[in-house]
């Protein structure tokens, strides 16, 4: 499958945003030691890993899944949350289309 001529590039836009969101949720799911968090960080790399499959391995989804692994172990909150935050910020890079540099 290539993703790039299959799907238009505003539903990849739309997809990166859900997965932004998604991610982002992380932050105040631990600070409000939500019950379900380590069911929604698998849900999370679960949804990363089947986009980094069907857009071809890019680069930066895997720093993605490496930043929300690392997050998933992190005692300390300042990591966490900077992980969680990078990651964020990692999405803003992910092609929309082959023409993307």
């Amino acid at each position: 499958m290539n993703i790039y001529t299959e799907i238009p590039p505003y539903q990849i836009a739309a997809e990166k945003k859900y997965i932004r969101s998604a991610i982002f949720k992380l932050l105040p799911y631990k600070e409000e030691h939500y019950e379900y968090l380590d069911n929604y960080f698998s849900s999370v790399l679960q949804l990363l890993k089947g986009f980094n499959e069907i857009s071809g391995n890019q680069p930066e989804v895997i720093s993605i899944i490496s930043k929300i692994a690392y997050a998933q172990k992190a005692e300390d909150f300042y990591d966490y949350r900077k992980c969680i935050l990078d990651a964020c910020s990692m999405v803003d890079h992910i092609k929309e289309s082959d023409s993307d540099a």
